[in-house]
Formats: structure tokens, sequence, C-alpha cells
């Protein structure tokens, strides 16, 4: 019931354009002095981002909510500690730098992990990676599909589109596929709006003050 009302409700605001960056944004007000946000609080939280995100169907949802209860949280657990690894390495390629080595030493260990699990199978005219069933615990099914989707945005052309919303405080991270590539706001109506009201209140502050 918990779960069926988080999906009713859509609570994620998938605005970066890629599961993997989406992720990562689940940090939310991450460079806000005053402390971040944590949006995935719960493994109900996580069921629903991963539904949101298209990564897991609402069938799959039934028999992951069933999961073990400490299975289910050493699982969203080792998400955030993914989503970390990554927001490391994606802030760092963002920013122009080389990303950090202990990043990327920490994702090639997961990638090795969810390899070792997976075959190699013939399916609609090619080879795809698939899970072999009794390697796998279910509740890592979420983990394993943002690992996936993950590895193929750091390793495609993709990338090049990574930009980071210009709130300071925000800094979500999208992929701009605009024609002039001048996305400058997560989203006009979460940051854009906002800044713009503070940038006028300021402005207003000092035409009073004179």
């Amino acid at each position: 019931m918990q779960i069926q009302k988080k999906l009713d409700s859509a609570p994620f605001q998938l605005v970066a354009g890629h599961p993997a960056l989406d992720l990562v944004n689940t940090l939310d007000w991450r460079f806000r002095p005053s402390g971040a946000e944590e949006l995935l609080n719960n493994y109900a939280d996580l069921l629903c981002f991963a539904e949101q995100s298209g990564l897991i169907t609402p069938s799959e949802i039934q028999k992951l909510a069933t999961s073990d209860p400490v299975r289910k949280r050493r699982s969203l657990s080792s998400t955030k500690r993914f989503r970390e690894c990554l927001a490391s390495i994606l802030y760092a390629v963002v920013d122009g730098q080389a990303p950090p080595i202990d990043g990327v030493r920490s994702l090639s260990a997961f990638a090795r992990t969810m390899r070792k699990s997976e075959d190699l199978e013939w399916c609609d005219s090619r080879l795809r990676w698939n899970a072999g069933g009794d390697r796998v615990r279910a509740s890592d099914v979420p983990l394993r599909r943002l690992v996936s989707t993950a590895l193929e945005l750091l390793t495609s052309a993709e990338i090049d589109q990574l930009r980071a919303c210009s709130n300071q405080e925000c800094r979500w991270l999208f992929l701009d596929g605009s024609k002039n590539k001048a996305r400058r706001w997560c989203d006009m109506k979460l940051c854009g709006n906002r800044i713009k009201a503070r940038r006028y209140r300021s402005k207003q502050r000092m035409v009073d003050s004179q």
C-alpha cells in the first residue's frame, strides 16, 4: 500500500534525461550550505524511483517489495554508495576535471560485481548481458540496472552533453540536448524562476536602500 501510494504520486522529478543522472539528483540540494536533502529514505523510495525511471516494471515491484528486509536495507545502502561514487565522477567531468582515482576504482568494483553474475545471451539478433537468476539477489535488481545504465552513459558520446544546473546550491545534473547547448537550469520551474525571483528581490532591496 505504501509503495502504491508513492507510485501514484510520482514523487521524483526526473529532469536529467538519464536515470543515472536522476539517481545522483536524489541527494537534493547537494551543495546547499545548510545541508542536503535525502530523497531515498527507504527501499520503497528506491523501488518508486526505479519504476518511475523505467528500469523496473510494476509486476517486478510486487516481487521486490517482499524481499528480505535485511537485504533490502543492504541494497539501499549499496545504491547510495554507488550514487556518491557516480557523483564524484560526474561532477568532476562537468567541471572539466579528471575524475578522482578512488571514484573510478569504486565504479570498476561495482561493474565487476555486476558482471560476475551475468552471462552473454543471444537475443533479438544481438548479444546481450543477462543476469543469471540463481546468482542475483532479488533486492539488488534496481541497483544492478542503475549500474548498467550508468556504465552505458559514461562510455558513450552522450557524456559530452553533461551539464549542471546554474543554481549553485542545486547543481542537479542533466543532459543538454538543446540545439544551441544553452540550457542552464535543471528545470525552469524548479530553479530558473527561483533564481530570477531572488535576483529581482535583491535589485529591489538595492533600489529601496538608495
